[in-house]
């Protein structure tokens, strides 16, 4: 079993390119050695490279230049800044991304949750659940915070009409005033930091090839291996699960770095030209909060759910190591 603690910034520094997901035998027909590298796998080797610099940038930098931004956001609302074309409302982006953004956050981190767990999983669904509900708890407080957010809204505003609540102050054409604390600040901020997280098992992931191929090799000549504890029918089940799932990992892996991308361009926007900044800054501040709580206090203790990238292989270990 992992370790319940993973330390991001230990593990960055250690990724392997990967070369071929096959393995085969060697010129003397007895140890087994990567597949020569295609151009295809060069170029997917940039690109997730790629996309593991911009997602895993220091999340405390990340979080910094949110802060920074978020109060910095206070000049719009004294000075007109100028319109561009994504500080419309009815943008594609807007109206099919960051509108629905929770279903394309719960529908990466789950897509990916999956393929990796049937790596350290392999199929026990028991277990495999044990992750997914991390993403059960996120949507708890998605669900949570966002109802707040319209109940304080209804509770404490006023019609500019005396009579008329919110939805028919709007529909009368009459200007509803309150503290509207931003929700799309909210989901973007918190997206992005849940899908940052559930993406972290990436890292290392090249090494469990490499850890496979030194397990076989060293049970050949009756040595021990990075992965000497697992039973023959467990090595093999890795085996066929890593090759099999490898591919939709990188896949998925890739995709979430698109969406993470459209997430950071979406706030910006909604920072310069959307609500009054201290309805954008603690909406910020209750995302950050809510995803340290969670996914730095919460699931690195001793209860469930259980962090990113564990499995029944010490994954955490191979991450920190240096395989040959």
């Amino acid at each position: 079993m992992a370790s319940r603690r993973m330390r991001s910034s230990s593990i960055e520094s250690n990724y392997l390119p990967s070369s071929s997901l096959n393995f085969r035998s060697g010129s003397k027909g007895t140890k087994l050695v990567r597949e020569p590298t295609t151009i295809f796998d060069t170029l997917l080797t940039v690109i997730l490279f790629g996309c593991r610099k911009y997602l895993f940038f220091s999340t405390q930098k990340r979080l910094f230049v949110y802060f920074v931004l978020l109060v910095s956001s206070i000049v719009g609302d004294y000075v007109n800044v100028p319109k561009i074309y994504f500080a419309d409302s009815s943008t594609f982006l807007n109206q099919y991304f960051v509108k629905l953004g929770w279903f394309w956050t719960t529908l990466l981190t789950a897509s990916f949750m999956v393929t990796t767990c049937k790596v350290f999983y392999t199929d026990s669904r028991q277990k495999i659940a044990k992750h997914v509900s991390r993403l059960v708890v996120a949507t708890f407080f998605w669900y949570f915070w966002t109802k707040m957010f319209n109940c304080l809204d209804d509770s404490y505003g006023t019609c500019s009409e005396k009579g008329l609540k919110r939805i028919e102050c709007r529909k009368a054409g009459k200007v509803w005033q309150s503290f509207d604390i931003s929700g799309h600040v909210f989901i973007l901020i918190y997206s992005i930091l849940v899908m940052i997280s559930e993406a972290r098992p990436i890292i290392g992931w090249d090494k469990i090839q490499d850890a496979i191929i030194a397990e076989d090799n060293a049970r050949q000549t009756g040595k021990k291996a990075k992965l000497n504890y697992l039973n023959e029918n467990d090595l093999n089940t890795l085996k066929i699960a890593y090759k099999q799932m490898t591919p939709y990992v990188k896949f998925v892996f890739i995709v979430i770095a698109i969406f993470v991308a459209i997430w950071e361009l979406m706030l910006l926007t909604t920072m310069m030209y959307f609500h009054k900044m201290p309805e954008k800054l603690l909406a910020g501040l209750i995302a950050m909060l809510t995803w340290f709580l969670t996914y730095k206090l919460w699931y690195t203790s001793q209860f469930l759910p259980l962090l990113p990238g564990q499995g029944f292989f010490n994954y955490d270990a191979l991450q920190k190591s240096d395989l040959s």
